[in-house]
């Protein structure tokens, strides 16, 4: 193989790395300013794309670098751009899970015993994230769960709203002497304390998420009404991309509720 090949596909590596950390909104954004002629500047791309940071400055650097031909840049952007698409619509299995009436049967599946499925389903190498409002000792069975990943391994990381109540119920669901216990992180920052942490959602690595409306608690899991979407496919990495950067850029930070 030739010289060229390897920098051909040593820039397409490149390019594609950049790809893969947009959303499909920043990557339509950027070619409809790119293709109308729009001038693309780093003091632009944040109003253009949406994005910021790194990930705006590595789109930018991309596309003034000299040496790389912008029609290939945007060849391959729209190309992407479409097999995520394609993929994603094909891909994706959805199934409605909810907490209501034990009367009700409606061939849908209940929160607490897909919660735990999906704990149970959890292997050594994975991670566990969960995104939660509201985490109390009262929802025994889980948490219980959550002793069992994590004593098997598991790594968890928890994601919670910064209040004295939810510090107070993770003291007692993770002991300071716990052999193992999740990495806690909360909303930090400036005015943190006016904007809550109101998601819900549990990932299983990348292959499986539950984004509900149910509080991981005992009226959340089995008394509220509640309903939620558990969710296998690609879209669960574009989560799990989108907390992680949530934490790397600073917003979440990890807590000790035992300080």
């Amino acid at each position: 193989m030739t010289a060229e090949y390897f920098k051909t596909r040593e820039i397409s590596q490149k390019i594609f790395g950049i790809i893969e950390d947009l959303p499909d909104t920043a990557i339509e954004r950027f070619l409809e300013a790119s293709f109308s002629e729009t001038e693309i500047t780093k003091y632009n791309i944040g109003e253009i794309t949406g994005i910021s940071g790194e990930r705006s400055n590595s789109l930018i650097a991309l596309f003034t670098d000299p040496s790389l031909d912008k029609n290939i840049i945007k060849s391959m952007f729209m190309a992407s751009l479409e097999a995520r698409k394609k993929f994603m619509d094909n891909d994706n299995q959805i199934e409605i899970v909810w907490t209501g009436p034990v009367e009700i049967d409606a061939g849908v599946r209940n929160t607490k015993p897909v919660i735990e499925e999906m704990l149970k389903s959890a292997r050594p190498s994975e991670k566990i994230t969960f995104v939660d409002y509201s985490v109390t000792a009262n929802a025994k069975s889980i948490i219980d769960e959550l002793h069992m990943c994590l004593e098997r391994g598991v790594k968890v990381d928890m994601i919670v709203d910064d209040n004295e109540k939810n510090w107070r119920e993770l003291r007692k669901c993770f002991s300071e002497k716990s052999l193992a216990s999740p990495k806690i992180y909360t909303r930090k920052g400036k005015n943190s304390k006016y904007y809550k942490v109101h998601a819900k959602v549990i990932l299983i690595e990348d292959r499986e998420m539950l984004v509900s409306s149910a509080n991981l608690t005992y009226l959340g899991t089995l008394i509220n009404f509640e309903l939620g979407l558990l969710v296998k496919g690609p879209v669960v990495k574009r989560m799990r991309i989108l907390i992680n950067k949530m934490i790397s850029d600073g917003y979440f930070t990890e807590d000790d509720p035992h300080a």
